[in-house]
Parts: C-alpha cells; structure tokens; sequence
C-alpha cells in the first residue's frame, strides 16, 4: 500500500519530482529501513525564503 509521502523506487532506479514547500525549516528525507538510511537513502532538506 502506497501512502502519503510515500514514492516507489526500485533498486538501481531513480525518480523525479516536484513539491511544494509550505514550511521553512531543516527536513529529513529517508527511508525508514535502517539498512537502507545506513547506504546513504537519508538527506536532509532546508527549506528557506
């Protein structure tokens, strides 16, 4: 089941998208595996004015 925030990348794959920011600040940008944040699937995202 695909949920909100939620984007489907296959291994050896990548995706493009556009959002929107609506809150300024210091964001995580991850996947909840840790395995996988240990591989280097975590970014953080600033949002600024």
């Amino acid at each position: 089941m695909v949920r909100k925030h939620t984007l489907d990348v296959p291994p050896g794959s990548r995706r493009s998208y556009r959002v929107t920011a609506d809150a300024l600040g210091r964001w995580a940008y991850h996947c909840h595996l840790l395995f996988h944040m240990e591989m280097g699937m975590f970014r953080e995202i600033r949002v600024q004015e």
